[in-house]
């Protein structure tokens, strides 16, 4: 588990006074003795070092060619650490994409070859990650990645195309090197296109050397001053981000950033690994159909009987899949009409994606709806969740402006099983079958053809080749584990601005996020609360009664949401906040069994079901007081 803190504070902060410069100044000051104290508590980070990760065993269906172009001996990647490690070049477009322009800090990057002897003793002499923790900027000021020029073509299943080279495209010419990135570099490269795919004319491949960088004036490190003097210059010279109104402060911008730093990186490494370790079923995993006439007739009626009940969608402020923080998504549940929903899904749908998938038995595990994007927004490559969503359907219901949609479209983009990045229209009227949870899928550009409304349904497996599905879940999230580090966060002291600049633009007001409070010391560790409340926590919801029982969420409009099966004698662990409500109910039903609603706090981290088939619960074990206790502080501890 990684925790949060800031490097050692070996002197109270000065309040900031005079030029960014003079204020930047003073932090060097107490550079060389934080970086002291830092080394001496042991702050240092491990070098990067290779390990051998055995290829999973993977049965696609028959006749289904996945392609592969990763290696299995590679350092492991870094997770909550002060220092980003990059994947490849999309990710580091990612964590600049995440951040509006008005405030996003500049960075850093240092790259490096970990099959470089040479090289990697010249990165450990750079002493990067302890000076990134006791003497660069805070998160707020400055954003810090690593990026292995060796291990990034050699990570991803999929093409590493020229997009993805990020050593290429700052022409790093030395190892190791350390890059500088202006404020104005915002992670927008514009892919190029191959043209259609031979194989499938429909849709376009992307990636290609023809590519546009929207990123200039990248600045590399010369060796003639100190490496920390050098990043906290060019940090000054940048110039102070604004504060955006909804945080008011630094050190809360900044905790707002570290925590979708944490998010971004995570979605790229399930793209990377867990996809990689899933099944697959499809020829090319996804198919565009028009959409059944009983279901476009069904929505649109909804949607004309429910027009007074859109509301702003529920988003996590850590969350970084779509850009909710600046344009915000509108939701109406089709929970309003729940048994003709179901009826829907299981009637026309849920047949159309067993024969194109060659499953049966398929169980229905969500029907979200109805999202509506609005202009300018744009939804990340991503995979969903591979316990539940695992073949299912997005569909394009309605644009509301059909002339810009026309002239300006917003494909979906894929990777096709041969690893090439691909876009196809989606118009009003078509939904795409996907293999959503192996099937890396977004919109990973601006929506400008008008609103766009769609749903989703989602099914599942209840096995394949002879096992159940849940074993395949459970062996795709491991894998992405066992290419996984976990770090420890620490970071020198925020250090707010003399005379702060607001962002003119409304940034992440209407997303669900809890203020963390100041402290007149700030370099404190972040309280088990607050960390639950910006970050969530893993609960695992077991099952230890005589029979399968359906587990669902319930938000706070009442809507409720399927999360799966927890089957008997099994479990899935799932990531929530502090005051979500699940509850479990007999498998078809929606209703709570008696005694099982769980509001969740931060002490609750294993929740079980215990009930018989009469209804009594099982008697507890004599020693489950002392159990309680002891997970109680194995909780603290953790956190």
């Amino acid at each position: 588990a990684s925790g949060v803190s800031r490097a050692p504070q070996v002197a109270p902060a000065a309040k900031p006074s005079g030029t960014p410069r003079e204020a930047m100044g003073r932090t060097l000051q107490l550079a060389a003795a934080a970086l002291a104290a830092a080394t001496h508590l042991g702050a240092c980070a491990s070098q990067p070092r290779m390990k051998t990760v055995p290829q999973p065993q993977v049965p696609h269906a028959s006749g289904v060619e996945v392609a592969d172009f990763s290696d299995n001996v590679l350092p492991l990647m870094r997770v909550g650490h002060r220092v980003l490690d990059l994947a490849h070049g999309g990710h580091f477009d990612a964590h600049l994409q995440d951040t509006p322009d008005e405030i996003r800090p500049p960075s850093v990057v240092a790259f490096y070859d970990s099959s470089d002897e040479a090289c990697m003793a010249g990165y450990a002499e750079l002493n990067y990650d302890s000076l990134a923790e006791a003497a660069f900027p805070a998160r707020e000021r400055l954003m810090i990645g690593r990026y292995d020029i060796y291990a990034a073509p050699r990570r991803p299943w999929y093409k590493f195309t020229p997009e993805l080279d990020l050593a290429k495209r700052f022409a790093v010419d030395a190892c190791p090197q350390v890059v500088f990135v202006p404020r104005h570099c915002n992670g927008w490269t514009e892919w190029c296109s191959r043209g259609p795919d031979p194989t499938n004319p429909n849709v376009t491949l992307m990636g290609c050397e023809a590519f546009v960088d929207q990123c200039t004036g990248t600045r590399k490190w010369d060796g003639s001053e100190e490496l920390h003097e050098w990043v906290v210059n060019q940090v000054a010279e940048a110039g102070e981000p604004k504060i955006a109104r909804f945080f008011g402060s630094y050190q809360e911008q900044g905790n707002w950033l570290r925590t979708r730093d944490r998010t971004t990186t995570v979605t790229h490494m399930r793209n990377i690994f867990q996809s990689k370790a899933s099944p697959a079923f499809t020829e090319r995993g996804f198919k565009v159909v028009e959409i059944p006439k009983e279901v476009s007739e069904w929505l649109h009626g909804f949607l004309a009987r429910h027009e007074n009940d859109w509301h702003l969608e529920e988003w996590g402020g850590d969350l970084t899949q779509m850009n909710f923080h600046e344009h915000p998504t509108s939701f109406v549940e089709l929970d309003l009409e729940g048994e003709a929903r179901d009826e829907i899904a299981l009637k026309y749908l849920k047949p159309l994606i067993e024969e194109w998938s060659g499953l049966k038995d398929l169980e229905l595990t969500a029907f979200y709806g109805i999202r509506e994007y609005p202009n300018s927004a744009w939804l990340r490559g991503h995979i969903d969740r591979t316990d539940t969503h695992v073949l299912s359907a997005t569909i394009s219901l309605k644009k509301t402006d059909e002339e810009a949609a026309k002239q300006r479209p917003w494909p979906l983009e894929v990777v096709q099983w041969s690893g090439d990045a691909v876009r196809y229209d989606h118009p009003a009227g078509t939904m795409v079958m996907y293999e959503s949870s192996k099937l890396i899928h977004g919109r990973p550009f601006r929506n400008e053809g008008g609103p766009h409304l769609g749903c989703f349904v989602h099914f599942k497996p209840a096995s394949h080749a002879g096992e159940e599905w849940e074993s395949y879940s459970r062996a795709a999230r491991q894998y992405e584990r066992s290419w996984t580090e976990f770090g420890r966060y620490r970071e020198t002291p925020s250090v707010e601005p003399e005379n702060p600049q607001y962002a003119d633009m409304d940034i992440g007001s209407d997303s669900k996020w809890t203020h963390i409070a100041s402290d007149d010391d700030e370099n404190d560790e972040l309280d088990e609360e607050e960390l639950a409340r910006t970050k969530g926590f893993l609960v695992e919801f077991k099952n230890r009664g005589d029979r399968d029982v359906d587990l669902y969420w319930r938000s706070n409009s009442g809507a409720v949401v399927k999360q799966g099966v927890v089957r008997k004698s099994s479990s899935i662990a799932i990531t929530t906040f502090p005051g979500h409500t699940f509850f479990f109910a007999e498998t078809g039903l929606k209703a709570p069994i008696p005694d099982s609603t769980f509001v969740m706090s931060i002490d609750r981290r294993f929740l079980k079901f215990v009930g018989t088939k009469d209804g009594s619960p099982k008697v507890p074990s004599k020693w489950a007081p002392l159990v309680r206790s002891r997970l109680k502080e194995e909780i603290h501890e953790e956190l």
